[in-house]
Protein backbone atom coordinates (compact mmCIF):
# COMPACT_ATOMS: atom_id res chain seq x y z
CA UNK A 1 0.00 0.00 0.00
CA UNK A 2 1.59 3.68 -0.84
CA UNK A 3 0.48 7.12 -0.12
CA UNK A 4 0.09 9.82 -2.95
CA UNK A 5 -0.38 12.98 -3.86
CA UNK A 6 -2.02 14.16 -7.16
CA UNK A 7 -3.09 17.73 -8.21
CA UNK A 8 -2.32 20.83 -9.39
CA UNK A 9 -1.39 24.69 -7.75
CA UNK A 10 -1.17 27.74 -8.72
CA UNK A 11 2.82 26.90 -10.34
CA UNK A 12 1.90 25.74 -13.71
CA UNK A 13 -2.12 25.75 -13.77
CA UNK A 14 -3.74 29.20 -14.05
CA UNK A 15 -6.73 30.39 -12.24
CA UNK A 16 -9.34 30.45 -14.81
CA UNK A 17 -8.31 26.37 -14.87
CA UNK A 18 -8.26 26.26 -10.96
CA UNK A 19 -11.52 27.63 -10.73
CA UNK A 20 -12.55 25.01 -12.84
CA UNK A 21 -11.72 22.09 -10.41
CA UNK A 22 -12.38 24.00 -7.05
CA UNK A 23 -14.25 21.98 -4.21
CA UNK A 24 -17.01 23.95 -2.37
CA UNK A 25 -18.12 22.43 0.64
CA UNK A 26 -21.15 20.59 -1.17
CA UNK A 27 -18.80 19.55 -3.65
CA UNK A 28 -16.18 18.39 -0.92
CA UNK A 29 -18.47 16.14 0.70
CA UNK A 30 -19.99 15.13 -2.63
CA UNK A 31 -15.97 14.40 -3.77
CA UNK A 32 -15.01 12.18 -0.57
CA UNK A 33 -18.19 10.37 -0.72
CA UNK A 34 -17.72 9.14 -4.39
CA UNK A 35 -13.70 8.57 -3.58
CA UNK A 36 -15.02 6.26 -0.68
CA UNK A 37 -16.71 4.77 -2.65
CA UNK A 38 -14.97 4.07 -5.73
CA UNK A 39 -13.01 1.29 -3.84
CA UNK A 40 -9.80 2.65 -5.16
CA UNK A 41 -8.43 4.43 -2.64
CA UNK A 42 -8.23 2.92 1.34
CA UNK A 43 -8.02 6.39 2.30
CA UNK A 44 -8.75 9.47 0.92
CA UNK A 45 -8.09 14.07 1.82
CA UNK A 46 -9.20 16.17 -0.49
CA UNK A 47 -7.27 19.93 -0.03
CA UNK A 48 -8.97 22.49 -2.16
CA UNK A 49 -7.82 26.10 -1.67
CA UNK A 50 -7.60 29.44 -4.23
CA UNK A 51 -4.15 27.95 -5.58
CA UNK A 52 -4.55 24.13 -5.19
CA UNK A 53 -6.61 21.43 -5.40
CA UNK A 54 -5.36 17.53 -4.02
CA UNK A 55 -6.01 14.38 -3.41
CA UNK A 56 -3.71 12.65 -0.84
CA UNK A 57 -4.55 8.93 0.01
CA UNK A 58 -2.97 5.53 0.33
CA UNK A 59 -3.94 2.88 -2.36
CA UNK A 60 -2.49 -0.41 -3.77
CA UNK A 61 0.81 -0.16 -5.75
CA UNK A 62 -0.80 -1.25 -8.38
CA UNK A 63 -3.55 0.91 -8.75
CA UNK A 64 -3.25 4.52 -10.88
CA UNK A 65 -4.14 7.43 -8.73
CA UNK A 66 -4.41 9.49 -11.95
CA UNK A 67 -6.90 7.30 -13.19
CA UNK A 68 -8.97 7.94 -9.90
CA UNK A 69 -8.13 12.05 -9.90
CA UNK A 70 -9.72 12.15 -13.37
CA UNK A 71 -12.89 10.12 -12.68
CA UNK A 72 -13.41 11.95 -9.47
CA UNK A 73 -13.10 15.33 -11.33
CA UNK A 74 -15.42 13.79 -14.05
CA UNK A 75 -17.88 13.02 -11.59
CA UNK A 76 -18.15 16.45 -9.31
CA UNK A 77 -17.26 18.97 -11.65
CA UNK A 78 -18.09 17.54 -15.16
CA UNK A 79 -14.70 18.43 -16.36
CA UNK A 80 -12.60 15.62 -18.44
CA UNK A 81 -9.04 14.78 -18.19
CA UNK A 82 -7.86 16.69 -21.71
CA UNK A 83 -8.88 19.86 -19.58
CA UNK A 84 -6.38 19.61 -17.07
CA UNK A 85 -4.34 16.50 -17.70
CA UNK A 86 -0.98 18.46 -18.66
CA UNK A 87 -1.00 20.76 -15.71
CA UNK A 88 -1.55 17.73 -13.00
CA UNK A 89 1.71 16.68 -10.49
CA UNK A 90 1.75 13.40 -8.62
CA UNK A 91 3.57 12.13 -5.94
CA UNK A 92 4.32 8.82 -4.20
CA UNK A 93 5.95 7.40 -1.49
CA UNK A 94 8.95 9.53 -0.05
CA UNK A 95 8.27 12.10 -2.65
CA UNK A 96 4.38 12.43 -1.59
CA UNK A 97 5.25 12.92 1.70
CA UNK A 98 8.06 15.51 1.29
CA UNK A 99 5.11 17.59 -0.87
CA UNK A 100 3.23 17.53 1.96
CA UNK A 101 5.34 18.34 4.50
CA UNK A 102 6.50 21.63 2.50
CA UNK A 103 2.65 22.28 1.58
CA UNK A 104 1.95 22.81 5.51
CA UNK A 105 5.33 24.75 6.27
CA UNK A 106 4.25 27.17 3.79
CA UNK A 107 7.06 26.27 1.31
CA UNK A 108 4.62 25.55 -1.53
CA UNK A 109 2.17 28.69 -0.88
CA UNK A 110 2.13 31.16 -3.50
CA UNK A 111 3.35 33.33 -0.60
CA UNK A 112 5.85 31.52 1.19
CA UNK A 113 5.47 31.24 4.59
CA UNK A 114 1.75 32.40 4.34
CA UNK A 115 -0.31 31.18 7.53
CA UNK A 116 -3.82 30.43 5.86
CA UNK A 117 -3.14 26.61 4.22
CA UNK A 118 -2.65 25.64 7.75
CA UNK A 119 -5.94 26.12 8.90
CA UNK A 120 -6.89 25.21 5.39
CA UNK A 121 -5.27 21.48 5.98
CA UNK A 122 -6.59 21.26 9.34
CA UNK A 123 -9.86 21.63 7.90
CA UNK A 124 -9.74 19.33 5.15
CA UNK A 125 -8.21 16.88 7.46
CA UNK A 126 -11.12 17.41 9.50
CA UNK A 127 -13.64 17.09 7.07
CA UNK A 128 -12.28 14.19 5.78
CA UNK A 129 -12.09 12.52 9.43
CA UNK A 130 -15.83 13.40 9.66
CA UNK A 131 -16.62 12.17 6.45
CA UNK A 132 -14.85 8.32 6.88
CA UNK A 133 -12.58 8.63 4.33
CA UNK A 134 -9.33 8.71 7.00
CA UNK A 135 -7.93 5.77 8.82
CA UNK A 136 -4.68 5.28 11.09
CA UNK A 137 -1.89 5.86 8.09
CA UNK A 138 -3.37 8.93 6.53
CA UNK A 139 -4.77 10.62 9.90
CA UNK A 140 -1.12 9.94 11.89
CA UNK A 141 -0.31 11.55 8.55
CA UNK A 142 -1.96 14.64 8.68
CA UNK A 143 -1.42 14.83 12.43
CA UNK A 144 2.70 15.17 11.49
CA UNK A 145 2.06 17.26 8.75
CA UNK A 146 0.03 20.05 11.14
CA UNK A 147 2.80 19.67 13.70
CA UNK A 148 5.38 20.26 11.84
CA UNK A 149 3.41 23.54 10.03
CA UNK A 150 2.92 24.79 13.54
CA UNK A 151 6.78 23.97 14.51
CA UNK A 152 7.89 25.70 11.49
CA UNK A 153 6.25 29.76 12.09
CA UNK A 154 6.98 29.17 15.34
CA UNK A 155 10.85 28.17 15.39
CA UNK A 156 11.62 30.22 12.42
CA UNK A 157 11.36 33.70 10.62
CA UNK A 158 9.57 31.95 7.40
CA UNK A 159 6.38 34.04 8.03
CA UNK A 160 7.86 37.17 8.17
CA UNK A 161 7.12 40.00 6.54
CA UNK A 162 3.62 39.74 3.83
CA UNK A 163 2.92 36.09 4.39
CA UNK A 164 -0.92 36.00 3.15
CA UNK A 165 -2.70 36.80 -0.08
CA UNK A 166 -4.90 39.29 2.28
CA UNK A 167 -1.37 40.97 3.02
CA UNK A 168 0.61 40.63 -0.41
CA UNK A 169 -3.03 42.27 -1.97
CA UNK A 170 -2.28 45.37 0.33
CA UNK A 171 1.34 45.76 -0.84
CA UNK A 172 0.00 45.80 -4.60
CA UNK A 173 -2.39 48.23 -3.49
CA UNK A 174 0.63 50.30 -1.89
CA UNK A 175 2.77 49.82 -4.75
CA UNK A 176 0.01 51.50 -7.24
CA UNK A 177 -1.33 54.44 -4.95
CA UNK A 178 1.58 54.70 -2.85
CA UNK A 179 0.48 55.25 1.04
CA UNK A 180 -3.14 54.46 1.19
CA UNK A 181 -4.48 57.17 3.25
CA UNK A 182 -7.04 58.84 1.43
CA UNK A 183 -7.96 56.08 -0.61
CA UNK A 184 -12.00 54.57 -0.13
CA UNK A 185 -11.95 50.75 -0.36
CA UNK A 186 -15.44 48.37 -0.24
CA UNK A 187 -15.15 45.05 0.38
CA UNK A 188 -17.20 42.33 -1.05
CA UNK A 189 -17.30 39.38 1.21
CA UNK A 190 -17.00 39.15 4.73
CA UNK A 191 -15.19 35.44 4.73
CA UNK A 192 -12.09 34.59 6.41
CA UNK A 193 -10.42 36.42 3.59
CA UNK A 194 -12.00 39.07 3.03
CA UNK A 195 -11.74 39.74 6.73
CA UNK A 196 -7.80 39.61 6.53
CA UNK A 197 -7.98 41.95 4.13
CA UNK A 198 -9.81 44.41 5.35
CA UNK A 199 -7.95 44.46 8.45
CA UNK A 200 -4.87 44.78 6.34
CA UNK A 201 -6.33 47.70 4.48
CA UNK A 202 -6.67 49.51 7.66
CA UNK A 203 -3.99 49.00 9.25
CA UNK A 204 -2.06 50.31 6.16
CA UNK A 205 -4.35 53.61 6.57
CA UNK A 206 -7.08 53.18 4.02
CA UNK A 207 -10.15 54.18 4.69
CA UNK A 208 -12.68 51.25 4.54
CA UNK A 209 -15.86 52.88 3.24
CA UNK A 210 -18.25 49.53 2.47
CA UNK A 211 -18.92 46.18 3.62
CA UNK A 212 -21.00 44.00 1.15
CA UNK A 213 -22.70 41.28 1.74
CA UNK A 214 -26.44 39.54 2.44
CA UNK A 215 -25.40 38.16 5.69
CA UNK A 216 -26.17 41.44 7.14
CA UNK A 217 -25.46 40.27 11.10
CA UNK A 218 -21.72 39.09 9.72
CA UNK A 219 -21.42 42.21 7.43
CA UNK A 220 -22.33 44.37 10.25
CA UNK A 221 -20.11 42.74 12.80
CA UNK A 222 -17.25 43.34 10.31
CA UNK A 223 -18.37 47.33 9.39
CA UNK A 224 -18.54 48.20 13.16
CA UNK A 225 -14.70 46.88 13.52
CA UNK A 226 -13.22 49.35 10.72
CA UNK A 227 -16.12 52.09 11.16
CA UNK A 228 -17.61 50.97 7.86
CA UNK A 229 -21.13 50.81 6.53
CA UNK A 230 -23.21 47.67 5.46
CA UNK A 231 -24.40 47.20 2.19
CA UNK A 232 -26.37 44.64 1.23
CA UNK A 233 -25.11 42.64 -2.35
CA UNK A 234 -27.72 43.97 -4.64
CA UNK A 235 -26.31 47.45 -3.80
CA UNK A 236 -22.80 47.30 -4.46
CA UNK A 237 -22.43 49.40 -8.01
CA UNK A 238 -24.44 52.09 -6.02
CA UNK A 239 -21.17 52.72 -4.09
CA UNK A 240 -18.49 52.34 -6.64
CA UNK A 241 -18.36 55.86 -7.23
CA UNK A 242 -17.21 56.48 -3.72
CA UNK A 243 -14.42 54.18 -4.15
CA UNK A 244 -10.73 53.96 -5.18
CA UNK A 245 -10.15 50.14 -4.74
CA UNK A 246 -12.87 47.39 -4.45
CA UNK A 247 -11.59 43.66 -2.94
CA UNK A 248 -14.11 40.78 -3.78
CA UNK A 249 -13.55 37.86 -1.97
CA UNK A 250 -16.41 34.93 -1.59
CA UNK A 251 -17.15 31.84 -2.28
CA UNK A 252 -19.68 32.70 -5.34
CA UNK A 253 -19.11 30.07 -8.18
CA UNK A 254 -19.64 32.32 -10.32
CA UNK A 255 -18.69 36.04 -11.36
CA UNK A 256 -20.72 38.57 -9.35
CA UNK A 257 -18.81 41.18 -10.66
CA UNK A 258 -19.70 41.72 -14.83
CA UNK A 259 -17.79 43.55 -17.32
CA UNK A 260 -20.77 45.98 -18.71
CA UNK A 261 -21.70 47.01 -15.01
CA UNK A 262 -18.24 48.39 -14.84
CA UNK A 263 -17.94 49.62 -17.96
CA UNK A 264 -21.58 51.74 -16.88
CA UNK A 265 -19.70 52.25 -13.96
CA UNK A 266 -16.88 53.72 -15.36
CA UNK A 267 -18.75 56.45 -17.30
CA UNK A 268 -20.44 56.96 -14.51
CA UNK A 269 -16.85 57.93 -12.58
CA UNK A 270 -15.38 60.06 -14.99
CA UNK A 271 -13.22 57.37 -15.74
CA UNK A 272 -11.15 58.15 -12.49
CA UNK A 273 -9.57 54.69 -11.67
CA UNK A 274 -10.78 51.91 -10.10
CA UNK A 275 -8.62 48.97 -8.71
CA UNK A 276 -10.22 45.90 -8.26
CA UNK A 277 -8.34 42.63 -6.59
CA UNK A 278 -9.97 39.57 -6.93
CA UNK A 279 -8.62 37.33 -4.27
CA UNK A 280 -11.84 34.50 -4.84
CA UNK A 281 -11.30 30.94 -6.69
CA UNK A 282 -13.66 30.65 -8.55
CA UNK A 283 -13.22 34.20 -9.44
CA UNK A 284 -15.58 36.79 -8.11
CA UNK A 285 -15.04 39.17 -11.39
CA UNK A 286 -15.28 38.91 -15.02
CA UNK A 287 -11.92 38.61 -16.29
CA UNK A 288 -12.69 40.55 -19.09
CA UNK A 289 -12.83 43.62 -16.94
CA UNK A 290 -9.09 44.37 -17.35
CA UNK A 291 -9.51 45.14 -21.01
CA UNK A 292 -11.59 48.45 -19.45
CA UNK A 293 -9.71 51.41 -19.76
CA UNK A 294 -8.44 53.11 -16.28
CA UNK A 295 -9.81 49.39 -14.75
CA UNK A 296 -7.00 47.68 -12.66
CA UNK A 297 -7.94 44.02 -11.98
CA UNK A 298 -5.55 41.99 -10.28
CA UNK A 299 -6.29 37.95 -9.41
CA UNK A 300 -4.48 36.00 -6.86
CA UNK A 301 -1.90 34.67 -9.55
CA UNK A 302 -1.09 38.35 -10.03
CA UNK A 303 -0.06 39.06 -6.54
CA UNK A 304 2.97 36.36 -7.06
CA UNK A 305 5.20 39.40 -8.26
CA UNK A 306 5.02 40.86 -4.85
CA UNK A 307 5.26 37.27 -3.13
CA UNK A 308 8.51 36.93 -5.51
CA UNK A 309 10.32 39.97 -3.37
CA UNK A 310 9.58 39.12 -0.05
CA UNK A 311 10.91 35.47 -1.38
CA UNK A 312 14.58 37.18 -0.88
CA UNK A 313 14.34 38.14 2.66
CA UNK A 314 13.17 34.77 4.10
CA UNK A 315 15.88 32.33 2.06
CA UNK A 316 17.92 31.44 5.23
CA UNK A 317 14.28 30.81 7.43
CA UNK A 318 13.49 28.33 3.99
CA UNK A 319 16.89 26.40 4.28
CA UNK A 320 15.99 25.72 8.03
CA UNK A 321 12.01 24.46 7.36
CA UNK A 322 13.78 22.52 4.72
CA UNK A 323 15.49 20.53 6.95
CA UNK A 324 12.39 20.06 9.67
CA UNK A 325 10.64 18.54 6.93
CA UNK A 326 13.20 15.91 5.55
CA UNK A 327 13.30 15.36 9.64
CA UNK A 328 9.62 15.23 9.76
CA UNK A 329 9.29 12.66 7.01
CA UNK A 330 12.38 10.47 8.48
CA UNK A 331 10.51 10.48 11.75
CA UNK A 332 7.00 9.15 9.73
CA UNK A 333 8.81 6.96 7.60
CA UNK A 334 10.61 4.89 11.16
CA UNK A 335 6.83 4.69 12.66
CA UNK A 336 6.27 3.10 8.95
CA UNK A 337 8.43 0.74 9.26
CA UNK A 338 7.94 0.05 12.92
CA UNK A 339 4.45 -0.61 12.26
CA UNK A 340 5.17 -2.67 9.34
CA UNK A 341 7.55 -5.00 11.59
CA UNK A 342 4.80 -5.60 14.28
CA UNK A 343 3.34 -8.21 12.56
CA UNK A 344 6.43 -10.21 12.43
CA UNK A 345 8.08 -9.15 15.97
CA UNK A 346 4.62 -10.23 17.27
CA UNK A 347 5.18 -13.54 15.42
CA UNK A 348 8.67 -13.90 17.12
CA UNK A 349 7.12 -12.88 20.78
CA UNK A 350 4.91 -15.50 20.33
CA UNK A 351 7.43 -18.03 19.04
CA UNK A 352 10.04 -17.36 22.31
CA UNK A 353 6.36 -17.67 25.04
CA UNK A 354 5.85 -21.13 23.28
CA UNK A 355 9.81 -22.33 24.22
CA UNK A 356 9.85 -20.39 27.50
CA UNK A 357 6.48 -22.21 28.38
CA UNK A 358 7.51 -25.59 27.49
CA UNK A 359 10.94 -25.49 28.70
CA UNK A 360 10.23 -23.63 32.31
CA UNK A 361 7.04 -25.69 32.80
CA UNK A 362 9.26 -28.82 33.01
CA UNK A 363 12.19 -27.23 34.81
CA UNK A 364 9.38 -26.24 37.01
CA UNK A 365 8.17 -29.59 37.62
CA UNK A 366 11.39 -31.50 37.90
CA UNK A 367 12.95 -28.74 40.84
CA UNK A 368 9.87 -27.68 42.30
CA UNK A 369 10.08 -24.38 42.29
CA UNK A 370 7.36 -21.67 42.70
CA UNK A 371 5.30 -20.35 40.13
CA UNK A 372 6.14 -16.84 41.29
CA UNK A 373 9.86 -17.74 40.59
CA UNK A 374 8.94 -19.05 37.19
CA UNK A 375 7.40 -16.40 36.24
CA UNK A 376 10.17 -14.22 37.42
CA UNK A 377 12.91 -16.15 35.45
CA UNK A 378 10.69 -16.24 31.98
CA UNK A 379 10.66 -12.48 32.37
CA UNK A 380 13.70 -11.77 32.63
CA UNK A 381 14.77 -14.19 30.04
CA UNK A 382 12.86 -12.73 27.85
CA UNK A 383 13.58 -9.30 28.10
CA UNK A 384 16.72 -10.22 27.64
CA UNK A 385 16.57 -12.02 24.25
CA UNK A 386 14.13 -9.44 23.00
CA UNK A 387 16.43 -6.58 23.69
CA UNK A 388 19.09 -7.09 20.95
CA UNK A 389 16.31 -7.38 18.30
CA UNK A 390 14.13 -4.93 18.98
CA UNK A 391 16.31 -2.69 19.39
CA UNK A 392 18.13 -3.12 15.83
CA UNK A 393 14.68 -2.92 14.52
CA UNK A 394 14.06 0.34 16.18
CA UNK A 395 17.60 1.35 14.51
CA UNK A 396 17.08 0.46 11.65
CA UNK A 397 13.79 1.99 11.05
CA UNK A 398 15.42 5.34 11.06
CA UNK A 399 17.13 4.50 7.42
CA UNK A 400 14.58 2.21 5.99
CA UNK A 401 16.83 -0.96 6.36
CA UNK A 402 14.32 -2.96 8.69
CA UNK A 403 12.95 -5.13 5.87
CA UNK A 404 16.58 -7.55 6.02
CA UNK A 405 16.11 -7.95 9.81
CA UNK A 406 12.18 -9.10 9.18
CA UNK A 407 13.45 -11.46 6.78
CA UNK A 408 16.56 -12.63 8.96
CA UNK A 409 14.09 -12.93 11.84
CA UNK A 410 11.65 -15.31 9.88
CA UNK A 411 14.21 -17.69 8.38
CA UNK A 412 15.96 -18.51 11.55
CA UNK A 413 13.23 -18.78 13.15
CA UNK A 414 10.87 -20.46 11.05
CA UNK A 415 7.99 -18.25 11.46
CA UNK A 416 6.07 -18.78 8.43
CA UNK A 417 4.53 -16.58 5.70
CA UNK A 418 4.69 -13.00 6.56
CA UNK A 419 1.20 -11.48 7.59
CA UNK A 420 -0.19 -8.55 5.44
CA UNK A 421 -0.56 -5.50 6.83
Amino acid sequence: MGFFVIGINHKDCPVEVREKLHFSSSKLQAGLAYAQTAGQFSEAMILSTCNRVELYGYTDPDDLPEDGFFALMEEIHGVGRRDFRHYLYHHQGKDALRHLFRVAAGLDSLVIGENEILGQIREAFQTAHTAGTLHSLLYRLMEKALKLGKAARAETLINEGATSIPSVAVELAEKIFGQLTSENVMVLGTGEMATLTVKNLKNAGATIRYVVSNSQERAEKLAAECGAEWVSSGRWEEKIPEVDIFITATSCPYPIVKHEQVKRLMTERRHRPLFLIDIAVPRNVDPTVHQLDDVYLYNVDDLKSVSDRNLKHRSREIEKVEAMVEKAMASYQSWLEQLEARPTVESFEKHLDKILEEELGSFAKKSGIQDAQTNELRDRIRAKLLHIPLTKIKEASQNGGVARYLHALHSLFDLGPKEKD
